[in-house]
């Protein structure tokens, strides 16, 4: 499987695959095929039917992806301001990206998921979903605005909002905490939730939040 950036204000990527060689994304993404390249189904294992159900409901993530199989090329785009980035995992590396953000991924690369907890402060953020992808393999991401990489020692930390974090290495974690807003009582009560990365491993943040309205 060979993977193409086709760049531009919206940005895409192109897969061309081999026989018998398939991929795998969000249901909804595809902006063209050639037409040998069969689509089918792939079920969600990670957590069982009620968790993808829940991750349905409350991250608005398909139930289900979409599986392209070859000879031919096929293009996806997340309609949105941005850049590419074409990862290739070694073998048991593993990647955790954010929810709507994955293009594409070879077949054989495993696809978990899991949640990552909020405060669960009143109006607050609740917390939201992450692609879990183990290599060996390659995919393409998707990040919205300009793409920010950095490399996290040992314990070394970096706060971020929730709607900058991108992807990170399964070995650096992501902990949702209250950054107070000031000194004081006051500063407590105006706190505002971030998100916490601790390392040793790659980060990569996005500068657009997807999720918040732009003008």
């Amino acid at each position: 499987m060979e993977l193409e950036t086709l760049k531009g204000v919206v940005p895409a990527v192109l897969a061309t695959l081999g026989p018998q060689e398939s991929i795998y994304c969000e249901h909804g993404i595809m902006l063209y095929k050639d037409p040998p390249v069969t689509v089918g189904r792939k079920t969600i294992q990670s957590g069982g039917v009620l968790s993808a159900a829940k991750r349905t409901a409350v991250g608005g993530i398909p139930f289900f992806l979409a599986e392209y199989t070859g000879p031919g090329s096929v293009a996806f785009s997340r309609d949105g301001l941005g850049e590419i980035r074409d990862l290739e995992l070694a073998p048991n590396e593993v990647l955790d990206v954010a929810e709507g953000s994955l293009l594409c991924a070879e077949n054989r690369i495993p696809y978990e998921m899991f949640y990552v907890a909020g405060t669960n402060r009143v109006g607050r953020m609740l917390g939201f979903w992450m692609d879990r992808l183990t290599g060996p393999g390659k995919l393409a991401l998707h990040g919205y605005g300009n793409i920010i990489s950095m490399t996290l020692g040992e314990r070394e930390t970096v706060t971020c909002d929730y709607g900058a974090l991108l992807f990170k290495s399964g070995s650096v974690s992501a902990k949702s905490r209250n950054l107070p807003f000031g000194s004081g009582l006051l500063g407590k009560l105006e706190s505002y939730e971030v998100l916490e990365l601790t390392g040793p491993g790659k980060v990569a943040l996005q500068s657009i939040d997807p999720k918040k309205p732009h003008t």
